[in-house]
């Protein structure tokens, strides 16, 4: 289903409601008010499914830089990263899961937002693979 707005202007008739728009504002007609009605039950949708996303997280993507049996070396990868790609603004972190300690990069919606970064860290840490999973807010 779609929405289309029509305004004679002249001799012209504009069919998209997006060219509408900007024709109005070009010809000086804005008022500055916007109204938005809408249910109060969407809103209450809303926050629940905003509550629901960040104790269950959404699915996502990360960039493993180093997963293996020794502490000091996964707290090394993570301080190479600091050192070398804090420019980049990712969050870095060192995690425990038996029997391996990871230290992941970043936090991704997409693959290839993922990908794009691990291309960047590929140089400094060959070993770097792109790992699914859940991301919560910290």
């Amino acid at each position: 289903m779609s929405v289309i707005a029509q305004e004679e202007i002249g001799t012209t008739v504009m069919t998209d409601s997006s060219k509408l728009i900007i024709n109005r504002l070009e010809a000086g007609h804005n008022s500055g008010n916007i109204k938005i009605v809408q249910d109060p039950r969407l809103t209450s949708i809303l926050r629940k499914h905003i509550e629901f996303n960040k104790t269950n997280g959404v699915k996502g993507w990360r960039i493993l830089i180093y997963k293996g049996r020794v502490m000091s070396k996964a707290n090394q990868a993570k301080a190479e990263y600091e050192n070398s790609f804090s420019h980049l603004s990712l969050n870095v972190s060192v995690s425990y899961r038996e029997p391996d300690f990871l230290t992941m990069v970043g936090k991704f919606r997409t693959k290839e937002d993922a990908y794009r970064y691990k291309q960047m860290l590929i140089s400094q840490f060959p070993q770097a693979y792109l790992v699914q999973e859940r991301l919560t807010q910290e």
